[in-house]
């Protein structure tokens, strides 16, 4: 139950939060940007492309089961590209808000509406209507990979921020490259080593990257970059 409790609080309890945080701040738009972003970029577009692709590409099924390496680089690609692009056309056509706490709170709504939709939804659905479980672990560690995600989701919303305040794409390709590397372990790593090891050292990487991005970003806040 600890860990199903946790997984809601992460999952769902932050999204209302970081909501009511937006409000209270007049930071909304950039809020709402971020949740746009992520469902205009992935649940609009690179998850049904991908969907398509399985279903009717013989050389993407092909190359997915021959070279499990490169797929799982070229979806990482995939998610960098696509997450990121949606990130900067949201700040740089909708969003006139440009300081950091606008990157924060948009990066929070990015990571929030993916942690709802694929872990927040699904584990209220199992807390509902699934009989009791004593073993929480599976729910604990999603309610920790949502955490360290929607951390990279702000550090990497900033970043990209940084690019549209400065006009330096460098920037942009840094977050794409981030983001890449991040998603093309989780595919990476269970093929080397056993599911239980891959789990334990996905989230440790998810949570130094993490943490390294967000650090940056904090350090850029001192420069005085979005003043």
């Amino acid at each position: 139950m600890l860990g199903l409790a946790f997984a809601i609080l992460i999952s769902v309890g932050i999204p209302i939060m970081a909501f009511l945080y937006a409000c209270k701040k007049r930071r909304l738009i950039p809020f709402l940007l971020g949740m746009v972003a992520f469902v205009v970029s992935q649940v609009m577009l690179r998850i049904p492309l991908l969907d398509f692709l399985d279903r009717n590409s013989t050389d993407y099924i092909f190359f997915s089961l021959s070279h499990p390496f490169l797929f799982a680089t070229f979806l990482g690609l995939t998610a960098g590209l696509f997450e990121e692009t949606a990130r900067f056309v949201a700040m740089r056509f909708f969003m006139k808000q440009r300081e950091w706490q606008s990157g924060f709170l948009f990066g929070i709504g990015h990571g929030s509406i993916e942690a709802l939709i694929f872990v927040g939804i699904p584990v209220l659905k199992y807390a509902f209507t699934a009989t009791f479980n004593p073993f929480g672990a599976p729910f604990f560690i999603g309610g920790v990979e949502r955490f360290f995600a929607i951390i990279l989701h702000i550090g990497l919303s900033i970043i990209v921020l940084q690019a549209v305040v400065q006009r330096k794409i460098v920037y942009i390709l840094v977050a794409i490259l981030t983001h890449t590397v991040v998603n093309a372990i989780v595919g990476i790593l269970p093929l080397y080593i056993s599911a239980d090891d891959a789990v334990v050292v996905i989230e440790v990487v998810l949570a130094v990257v993490a943490l390294a991005v967000f650090s940056y970003t904090i350090w850029i806040k001192r420069k005085g970059i979005f003043e």
